[in-house]
């Protein structure tokens, strides 16, 4: 799995790390179509220590930690897990972007995010007024999960 970038975005206080690779069943509209090829970035196990240094040295900045792509599930699920447990051992909440249903979200990736938002972008249902979580999700499909203490996403 490669990442593309990370960025620090002040409005949600979030740490965001974009990976590559969309399988191919894109959303209708798609804001960043540069993040469909697999080949692109940096495989995240060079990156890994980067970002956890990024992490612990801005610690107070960050609220949250977004993955998001290209589609994170679409990539090696083995490596995504092990992304996803490497962060999660900093003690942020993680939110997952993907286009799959929370159903279709692979038991042991559930167990390591704290949200997850589900929903495919499409253009035909924009809206101004999805917001969850204090979040502004794009069109009306689209839900954020948020993982119970009793591991139930609602």
């Amino acid at each position: 799995m490669n990442i593309i970038s990370t960025q620090y975005t002040l409005k949600y206080k979030s740490l965001e790390i974009v990976v590559s690779g969309c399988s191919g069943n894109h959303c209708s509209g798609c804001h960043s179509p540069e993040t469909w090829d697999f080949n692109v970035g940096t495989d995240y196990r060079k990156l890994i220590s980067k970002i956890l240094n990024k992490i612990e040295e801005s610690s107070n900045l960050i609220d949250w930690i977004w993955v998001y792509g290209g589609e994170p599930l679409d990539n090696n699920i083995n490596d995504l897990e092990d992304l996803l447990y490497e962060i999660k051992a900093k003690g942020k909440p993680i939110m997952l972007f993907t286009r799959y249903s929370i159903d279709d979200v692979p038991q042991e990736i559930k167990e390591l995010c704290d949200y997850i938002k589900c929903g495919a972008y499409k253009k035909e249902l924009t809206v101004d007024d999805n917001i969850q979580y204090g979040v502004k999700l794009a069109t009306k499909n689209q839900k954020i999960y948020k993982k119970t203490l009793e591991n139930k996403w609602v």
